[in-house]
């Protein structure tokens, strides 16, 4: 699992069983403002939203994974938070993918490899801006008061 990165705003959970995709979508929506937290399982994915109940917003999962597909993983989530948004993550021409996807029909589809304005796109859509991150909101310049013994 990877950290939140002390962001504020809503938590998108990315669950893959591919290292590199999960890798390459967390950096995506980390650098588009949003908190993410990834696992590698659907099993992984549902202990965290146990553990972190209504904290996750959005659940991006791909489809084609193995023991629990994406689908799968989002209706169990759902039972455990009827709140929760989603999409799945699928290549596209994929033979199972394609099966699966008929019977999920209902659920928003992003396309892999995942494309920068596509996952933004689906985002504000889903759960619309960011929030600022404390790194984006001003600060001032220095916190070291003069210690007096200095000309100003």
């Amino acid at each position: 699992m990877s950290d939140e990165g002390g962001m504020i705003g809503p938590l998108v959970l990315v669950v893959d069983d591919d290292p590199d995709a999960r890798s390459t979508v967390c950096r995506m929506v980390r650098g588009l403002g949003y908190r993410v937290q990834a696992c590698d399982s659907g099993r992984e994915a549902l202990r965290y939203l146990e553990a972190h109940r209504r904290e996750v917003r959005l659940l991006l999962a791909d489809l084609a994974m193995p023991q629990m597909d994406g689908g799968e993983l989002v209706e169990r989530a759902r039972d455990l938070d009827p709140t929760l948004r989603a999409a799945l993550l699928a290549e596209p021409g994929e033979p199972a993918a394609d099966e699966l996807l008929a019977g999920y029909r209902d659920l928003p589809l992003l396309a892999k490899p995942v494309g920068f304005s596509d996952l933004y796109g689906r985002l504000r859509e889903l759960l619309g801006p960011p929030a600022a991150s404390p790194s984006r909101q001003a600060r001032p310049r220095s916190s070291r008061r003069p210690s007096g013994r200095h000309e100003v």
